[in-house]
């Protein structure tokens, strides 16, 4: 009697999400950046315009001097709003590809003059504020909703070793779309991951 044939295992099938950067808002946050420094400039130039360097015999420029240290923080904001304002204004312009991709190896920002940086999913921490404990902040009003509702309204808390902030504030500030929408579009990569670290913990591991 010959045995049934066995039915062909389904193909592990491959998931790649890209998000692009809102490049539109990026250029809107160059302009406020921008306006910042415009604002700092006048009044750095308003200062050191007034000033009189002069010598004269009876001013030891004192006053100009004290006036010239307490106006460097504008002069400070100046260079710090342009610099920002020149780093959004770029991400606009910027000519390659610039966006969020994520698998199931790495989870890759490339945000041209923001730099590029990947981050490997074995080392990432992925939970819903359902998943947290109740003394970790991160859940705030959030953790109070149903769980499905967390799931399709949220991106879940990312953590790395690699970044000082979470990684979904990272990529919230870059790329295009709402938080419900982004949460829509990482939902099948992140399920995986989710899966594929449930499969690691659940794998006993060899003394």
């Amino acid at each position: 009697m010959k045995s049934a044939p066995s039915s062909p295992r389904t193909p592990h099938r491959n998931i790649a999400v890209h998000i692009p950067v809102a490049r539109l808002q990026a250029l809107v946050r160059g302009v406020w950046w921008g306006m910042s420094a415009l604002l700092a400039g006048l009044l750095s130039y308003l200062v050191y315009s007034s000033l009189d360097w002069k010598p004269t015999a009876v001013t030891s420029r004192l006053v100009e001097y004290c006036i010239a240290v307490a106006a460097l923080p504008a002069l400070a904001t100046l260079l710090y709003s342009a610099f920002k304002a020149l780093r959004w204004v770029a991400l606009c312009l910027w000519p390659t590809g610039v966006g969020v991709h994520a698998d199931e190896r790495s989870l890759v920002f490339k945000l041209g003059p923001f730099g590029t940086r990947a981050y490997d999913v074995t080392r990432l921490d992925v939970r819903y504020p359902f998943e947290l404990s109740s003394d970790v902040e991160d859940g705030g009003y959030e953790a109070f909703l149903p769980e499905e509702e967390q799931v399709a309204r949220f991106l879940p808390r990312l953590l790395h070793p690699m970044s000082q902030e979470p990684l979904n504030r990272v990529m919230l500030r870059f790329v295009l779309g709402d938080e419900a929408a982004v949460a829509a579009e990482m939902r099948p990569i992140i399920e995986r991951w989710q899966s594929s670290k449930s499969q690691d913990d659940a794998t006993p591991r060899s003394a």
